[in-house]
């Protein structure tokens, strides 16, 4: 068991902009994301799941749009082409859960 603290965790640039790893290893990865300048991707083996914390926006999913909200969940199958993009001056936050983690399966479209 453990607790993990936003605040003793580190920001890095990612795909989809700043993120923070709350739990980087184990069967999933739990991600922190404030969206920023996001570039369209996919993975080919992961499902993410993108709860939306804070702010309003909107997701390409391949090629369609859809808007999203605080409390609004996507599901992401491997494959998707997707990018989210923040509309408002609240920032675009978003607990990410991969399954099984992205590392090494991001691939720019």
């Amino acid at each position: 068991m453990k607790i993990i603290s936003l605040d003793q965790t580190k920001e890095e640039r990612g795909h989809c902009g700043i993120i923070r790893k709350m739990e980087p290893e184990g069967p999933s990865e739990i991600i922190h994301l404030r969206v920023e300048k996001a570039e369209k991707h996919y993975h080919k083996i992961a499902t993410e799941y993108y709860y939306i914390l804070s702010g309003k926006g909107k997701i390409f999913l391949n090629e369609e749009i859809y808007p999203i909200q605080k409390g609004d969940l996507v599901k992401i199958d491997p494959g998707v082409h997707h990018q989210a993009l923040e509309e408002t001056d609240v920032p675009l936050e978003i607990l990410v859960i991969a399954t099984p983690p992205v590392i090494g399966d991001n691939y720019t479209v």
